[in-house]
């Protein structure tokens, strides 16, 4: 049995290769099994109540929306559905599960206790402060939103117990987020419940009630920025090196990212899988440095790994031509351990810079930051967050489309109609309904510690395609 603490360092080296990749990448049983001989044992928990309808409702957010289900595709405006009254004669009622005359409850399952407290923490508030400043705008159809969180501990037997529980008495799921999202999905399609959220398993990807404001499909990655990085340093990428932790999914994602990469004409002359418990990478410097590496990427590594990685090459006297990151990069630990080790690092991501650099030129970024310090006061939005706030956007144009007589089939009927979705510039742009996976990026660079947006100057760049390892 592996310690707590390995246990740990490989869940969050596995969570980051999830989403640092943004398509490709899975949890399979295998990998989730490796995992779990480390688990803390598990205690059983009810569902806890969260009522955004409670949050305060005198405020507004910046920017004027604008007509229903509109979509700009890109910052300088908050778009999208908007909250209306009640019709005249009313609004049907209790029309559904979860659905009254005032209300409509949504249930969002995550991990917030058990072996790794608050992984997914990030998830439940961004789905709050979205259902709260919807309330501030009077609802939808005259109906305010109600959140109800489910913790499934980080345990499989606890998601399936926390969605069946929920799917009682909530109309539809808001961007949940778990390790093991595919235990309740049965439930899910049994009973026909709208699942608004980012799938981190196979399972929930692929479910026909499950529409994701950015979908993945393992096995695959973008080119967009391998292309990118080749144009800029064309030399560099001929002569690549790059690290992963060495646990499956990680694995996994890495050589997506590799096989799409060489697709274009990158070559990598060092590549190694480091273990979680690894602090010192002197010898990977060393290496490198032995066989030629002009650039470093990577886009399965924890952002503490790349810290050390980093300060690793300063005092080696080592620093490649161009050294970038995928989305595990855009964490502030790198700059904060690193120092001026990470100065001029590139990172690449399909979200605008949710954690408030983007704030003064994307709207929608400025008015998560704003709900979510209302819902929950020195919160920093991470990932989680910023796609349980897409998933809200997606849930409330449905709705819009859906009518004031609101029933389950007729939300995943509207929610088919979903197929251009950006999040009002928050996410790149993608096909839920289809299942369309986003092909545009954003470019960043820190410079004196902090996350500056390179490139472009607004919105995403999109100059690549989706390439298929399998």
């Amino acid at each position: 049995m592996v310690n707590g603490v390995r246990w740990k360092t490989s869940l969050v080296a596995l969570t980051m290769a999830l989403l640092a990749s943004a398509c490709g990448a899975r949890v399979t049983d295998a990998q989730r099994a490796s995992l779990d001989q480390g688990r803390a044992t598990n205690l059983a928990s009810g569902p806890a109540e969260a009522d955004a309808a409670s949050s305060p409702s005198d405020a507004t957010g910046p920017g004027t929306p604008a007509a229903p289900g509109a979509s700009t595709g890109a910052p300088g405006a908050v778009a999208g559905a908007t909250a209306t009254r009640a019709p005249t004669g009313g609004n049907g009622g209790a029309t559904d599960v979860g659905v009254t005359g005032d209300a409509i409850t949504l249930g969002t399952v995550t991990t917030l206790s058990g072996p790794v407290p608050g992984l997914f923490q990030g998830a439940s508030i961004g789905a709050q402060a979205f259902a709260a400043y919807i309330n501030s705008q009077g609802g939808v159809f005259g109906r305010k939103l109600k959140i109800k969180v489910g913790d499934d501990q980080l345990d499989a037997g606890q998601n399936r117990a926390q969605t069946e529980e929920l799917s009682h008495g909530v109309f539809a799921f808001l961007g949940s987020f778990s390790t093991y999202d595919d235990a309740g999905q049965p439930t899910l399609e049994r009973q026909g419940i709208p699942d608004i959220g980012y799938g981190l398993t196979d399972v929930r990807r692929a479910s026909p009630v499950n529409f994701s404001p950015q979908p993945a499909k393992s096995g695959t990655f973008r080119t967009g920025p391998f292309l990118y990085y080749a144009q800029h340093f064309p030399d560099a990428v001929k002569a690549m090196g790059t690290i992963y932790g060495d646990v499956p999914a990680s694995k996994g994602a890495a050589l997506d990212s590799m096989a799409a990469a060489q697709s274009v004409g990158w070559h990598y002359v060092y590549q190694r899988g480091y273990q979680p418990t690894e602090t010192d990478f002197t010898a990977d410097v060393i290496r490198m440095r032995q066989a030629g590496v002009k650039g470093f990427y990577t886009t399965s590594a924890d952002p503490k790994t790349l810290a050390r990685l980093f300060n690793a090459m300063k005092q080696q006297n080592f620093r490649p031509e161009f050294i970038g990151i995928g989305a595990s990069g855009y964490d502030p630990v790198i700059p904060a351990i690193a120092g001026a080790a990470a100065e001029g690092v590139y990172v690449d991501q399909q979200l605008a810079l949710y954690a408030g650099g983007d704030a003064a030129t994307v709207p929608e970024v400025a008015l998560m930051n704003q709900w979510v310090q209302k819902v929950k006061p020195g919160w920093k939005p991470d990932l989680y967050t910023a796609f349980a706030w897409a998933s809200g956007r997606m849930l409330e144009q449905a709705l819009q489309t859906t009518g004031p007589h609101l029933t389950r089939k007729g939300m995943l009927a509207s929610l088919q109609k979903i197929d251009q979705f950006d999040g009002n510039g928050l996410l790149a742009p993608s096909g839920p309904a289809s299942k369309r996976q986003a092909t545009c990026d954003v470019f960043m660079k820190i410079q004196g510690g902090q996350f500056v947006r390179l490139d472009p100057a607004k919105g995403f760049l999109c100059n690549g395609t989706i390439f298929a390892r399998h």
